[in-house]
């Protein structure tokens, strides 16, 4: 089993003015609606510029500390990990991936461009969307071709994740996509196997067979690499890699299901 390590993060715009919530247990939830663009160059050297929005939770005493300060367009750093949830509604089976904010920090504007969208949101330019995770892949890579024959890799990860309580932990399903070289690498790899993702978060959306708006939050893999595992392999060969261009926050919210739609 690898090693677990799960962080996100996040330097952009508020798109609006926090929401503040609270549990059936009283615990306060900041929702804090984060947009930037990423800049990305592709295997040609282009660079194009993405558009990302994402939803981050605060929780506690921070959350109430920072609920009544953060305006609309404050400039913010976040940094947490995702967190994996999943309910039931209706007899159906719903999940959800979410970030949650260990620590957040306004930045001063002074040099920063932002935009705004058609929503009126303002957007950071060159913002920052990073999130390193290590897992074992949960099945074998789904490799297939675009009809332009470019490869695209759709893989499961399972990243562990100790709790507050000796002996506890808790297990988080990311579903990690890469492209290309990486995407053909990757295929190589087989159900269980350990592996490092370095990447950005993307949000996918599609409407259901019952005409509901889905949405699912998943990680574009800009490098992988595969550890070894344990001191049996010390000297063996060195690890492979490809790249291209307190509180106890859990308590209470059993009774607290997430909203399925993004406010954007």
């Amino acid at each position: 089993m690898a090693r677990g390590l799960n962080r996100v993060f996040l330097i952009g715009t508020l798109t609006a003015r926090p929401d503040m919530r609270y549990t059936p247990s009283g615990m306060a939830i900041l929702e804090l609606n984060l947009a930037g663009q990423d800049l990305i160059r592709d295997e040609t050297g282009q660079e194009r510029e993405l558009p990302w929005y994402h939803r981050v939770r605060l929780f506690g005493r921070q959350a109430e500390m920072w609920g009544d300060v953060l305006e609309k367009g404050q400039l913010l750093f976040v940094e947490g990990r995702l967190s994996y949830r999943q309910w039931e509604r209706e007899g159906e089976k719903r999940s959800q991936l979410e970030i949650r904010a260990d620590f957040i920090d306004p930045l001063a504007p002074a040099g920063r461009e932002t935009l705004e969208d058609t929503r009126g949101q303002p957007r950071l330019k060159n913002a920052l969307n990073q999130v390193y995770l290590m897992g074992n892949l949960t099945r074998d890579p789904e490799l297939r071709y675009t009809p332009q024959g470019t490869a695209v890799a759709r893989l499961g990860l399972a990243v562990n994740e100790r709790g507050r309580q000796q002996g506890e932990e808790r297990t988080h399903f990311v579903e990690v996509q890469a492209w290309r070289d990486l995407a053909e690498w990757a295929g190589e790899m087989r159900k269980g196997e350990g592996l490092l993702v370095i990447g950005r978060l993307v949000n996918d959306s599609w409407t259901s067979s019952t005409g509901e708006r889905r949405y699912q939050t998943r990680v574009e893999a800009l490098r992988l690499e595969r550890p070894t595992r344990g001191p049996a392999q010390a000297g063996g060969s060195r690890p492979q890699t490809v790249q291209t261009g307190g509180v106890d926050i859990d308590e209470g919210l059993e009774d607290f299901p997430p909203e399925e739609d993004l406010p954007f």
